[in-house]
């Protein structure tokens, strides 16, 4: 059996939430109170408190990361009796903070993972 996932949604409290003006959906240009998305297979979900973490990729492809300026206040989850699976839904306020920007650290390539001694 496939390891289950969670489809975790963040989304601004009100529509009318700091950033509104910049918030669409792709390719119709609605706007929308969603924040962003991501996928979880660790059966760990954000918490209330928890900040939404914001990424950037440089030129020469290192990415970096920082807590950013929404803050969880309110989790519902949502789950079908035929899986495992779940999608949880984070409601966010604007809480803005000065957050420095860290390097992630990657991982070996696949290509060096895979390879047999």
């Amino acid at each position: 059996m496939a390891n289950a996932e969670t489809w975790i949604v963040f989304k601004a409290e009100d529509m009318d939430a700091h950033g509104w003006e910049e918030r669409s959906l792709m390719p119709s240009g609605d706007l929308t109170d969603i924040l962003h998305e991501e996928w979880w297979s660790d059966g760990n979900v954000p918490k209330v408190g928890d900040r939404v973490l914001e990424a950037k990729q440089d030129d020469d492809g290192s990415t970096y990361s920082r807590e950013g300026d929404w803050v969880v206040s309110k989790i519902q989850q949502f789950s079908s009796f035929d899986t495992e699976n779940r999608i949880v839904i984070c409601y966010c306020v604007y809480e803005p903070i000065i957050s420095k920007w860290e390097e992630v650290e990657r991982g070996l390539p696949v290509s060096e993972m895979m390879a047999t001694p």
